[in-house]
């Protein structure tokens, strides 16, 4: 059994009672960081800073369609007129291409520290690649292939 006076009497009961002010406000504290620590921050739009006219000079049947990537950082390795194929991969593993040579119209906006930004990159792709897009965004992670970069004449 425990002794409940030498426990009452103990250093460490001493010490606790003594200094339970700081105590308290220490446990506060780390209480704030960790309730702070698992906020998470809301996500930012893709940059809304698109190049002038990428919109209107869509060609005749192409849509924008605003594409979710995973994993999020990778939105980062993308910029505005890069081409790619997007790929979905399914919880079982398996990958197929659903939208080959789209353009890039948007990337996410740079975040501050402990940003996350958003994963979701806007590109132009033909009306039923873009039907393929919306479909796999339900049930797969979607992810790209990035074309080399080739010099124009």
């Amino acid at each position: 059994m425990i002794d409940l006076k030498k426990l009452r009497t103990s250093p460490l009961a001493h010490f606790t009672r003594r200094h339970r002010r700081s105590i308290a406000a220490a446990c506060a504290a780390l209480a704030v960081l960790l309730a702070l620590g698992s906020v998470r921050s809301v996500a930012t739009p893709a940059s809304t800073d698109l190049p002038n006219g990428t919109l209107e000079t869509l060609a005749s049947g192409y849509v924008a369609i605003p594409v979710p990537l995973s994993p999020p950082a990778a939105a980062g390795l993308l910029h505005v007129g890069d081409i790619i194929d997007l790929i979905a991969v399914t919880d079982t593993g398996t990958a197929s291409t659903v939208a080959r040579g789209a353009r890039v119209t948007g990337v996410p906006a740079g975040g501050g520290f402990m940003s996350n930004t958003s994963a979701l990159v806007l590109v132009a792709v033909d009306e039923p690649s873009a039907l393929r897009i919306a479909g796999a965004t339900g049930s797969s992670d979607l992810t790209f292939a990035l074309h080399p970069q080739t010099a124009l004449p």
